[in-house]
């Protein structure tokens, strides 16, 4: 496991452990949900990067919703995070055309260890996703994020494709995602599992649950 941790801070800045924000919740509904996963890196066996998060979403308007969340697994390594955010979605879906959503996220991350001296890093994610309902309960979707690094440096991009199961309240949501497709990663000291040697392909499991407002 120790090739996969010398590569953490670039893994948490891809916004790993985070499923899509697809489509916002209604209004006046809250959302508790977690997920855990990541790139895959071969460590013996190939594994997914068992990165997690909890947080919630809450539905503003018709259209937007806000966002939370802490991410857990940084915090094992003295590293806390957080990430604010919210999804807005631009264009319902109508029979056979799609709905476009559009969301985005602030992330910071700064060191909890006083024997670590480290300044803190936020981070920009704007993420585009077409999603397409089938019978009231097969979110399909397919994305893009661009992140950016406000402390400089070129941006972090990812694709990924992904389906909810909504059992209301509950729902499951599995998510399998290209991170940073252009960037060599075959020269890097942990095995990531990419494309032809590029970026690392991944799973994320989320799990949520709704409450509050309507359907």
């Amino acid at each position: 496991m120790r090739a996969a941790l010398l590569l953490l801070p670039a893994v948490l800045a891809t916004g790993c452990g985070l499923t899509t924000q697809v489509r916002p919740v209604p209004r006046g509904t809250v959302q508790v949900e977690g997920a855990l996963g990541g790139p895959f890196v071969r460590v013996g066996p190939v594994v997914p990067v068992p990165l997690s998060a909890v947080g919630a979403r809450y539905g503003v308007a018709e259209r937007v919703d806000v966002s939370a969340h802490a991410h857990l697994t940084s915090l094992t390594f003295g590293v806390a995070g957080l990430d604010v955010g919210g999804s807005w979605l631009a264009l319902e879906q109508d029979g056979a055309v799609p709905a476009v959503s559009l969301g985005g996220r602030l992330y910071g991350f700064t060191s909890v260890l006083a024997s670590r001296e480290a300044a803190p890093r936020a981070y920009l994610e704007v993420s585009p996703t077409v999603s397409y309902l089938f019978s009231e309960r097969f979110l399909t979707y397919v994305t893009g994020t661009g992140l950016v690094q406000l402390a400089g440096g070129p941006p972090l991009l990812s694709l990924a494709v992904g389906e909810e199961v909504q059992f209301e309240p509950w729902g499951v949501q599995m998510e399998l995602r290209w991170y940073q497709p252009d960037y060599a990663t075959r020269f890097n000291a942990a095995d990531w599992q990419g494309v032809g040697g590029l970026g690392a392909l991944g799973a994320v499991l989320g799990v949520r649950y709704r409450f509050g407002g309507g359907e």
